[in-house]
């Protein structure tokens, strides 16, 4: 069996579903917010990007688990790459990112670093705060990783990562700024910055699966990739 994937058509299939997503999510806001009507037969919180367990959310995880594969399938052709522990803690940083989609475990730091530091306004979701500083310290250990990737597939990578951050962090502290300042109330302008955050953390992984079976493609130089199942 031989199974053919063209990165870009993936993609763009992927970043179809992502603008379907963000469609459903404004027209439910709409729906909610400017006619009133909360529910519409369950679909308003079905694609609601600030609700979690539901279509946006596991599609967010699943573009996030398919990139973790992904990095999967390139460590195992990377063991003797001098950058392979590179690949392998990529791994399980995306691992780690899906689960957290799926089950939300940044916002259990929300109250404890509250209580730490005064926070407010942008920095009223305090989860920005330690995931910010991580971002920080794996940008840093990760710059010779980036900077030895082919000009073509750094660009993608720091494309990919660009995207993500404005939304993941930038937006998001966006949002905590309106959100802090407007009673914590979710009105129609907010929801409209929840979907701008989204799309953006969409789009930049996304990318990063284009950019990873595009270094692929590159890397196995047109052979099939052949997986075997060994007798145990």
């Amino acid at each position: 069996m031989e199974i053919r994937i063209e990165p870009g058509r993936f993609a763009l299939s992927l970043m179809l579903a992502a603008v379907v997503l963000v469609i459903a999510h404004v027209t439910g806001a709409i729906a909610s917010h400017v006619f009133h009507h909360q529910q519409v037969f369950g679909l308003v919180d079905t694609f609601d990007m600030n609700v979690e367990n539901n279509v946006p959310t596991f599609f967010s995880a699943f573009i996030l688990v398919t990139s973790a594969v992904l990095l999967t399938v390139i460590t195992s052709q990377s063991t003797a790459d001098r950058h392979a522990a590179y690949w392998k803690w990529l791994v399980i940083i995306f691992t780690f990112m899906a689960i957290d989609e799926d089950a939300s475990l940044h916002e259990l730091l929300i109250e404890p670093v509250r209580d730490l530091l005064p926070v407010a306004g942008p920095l009223y979701f305090a989860w920005v705060i330690p995931y910010g500083l991580a971002v920080l310290v794996i940008g840093v250990l990760y710059l010779r990783f980036v900077w030895s990737l082919s000009v073509r597939t750094r660009g993608l990578f720091i494309g990919a990562g660009s995207l993500y951050l404005a939304g993941a962090l930038g937006f998001e502290s966006v949002g905590g700024w309106y959100f802090s300042r407007h009673g914590d109330i979710e009105d129609l302008p907010y929801s409209l910055l929840v979907a701008t955050e989204e799309f953006l953390e969409m789009s930049g992984v996304i990318l990063f699966i284009y950019a990873l079976l595009d270094y692929l493609r590159d890397r196995l130089a047109g052979e099939p990739l052949r997986i075997f199942i060994a007798r145990t």
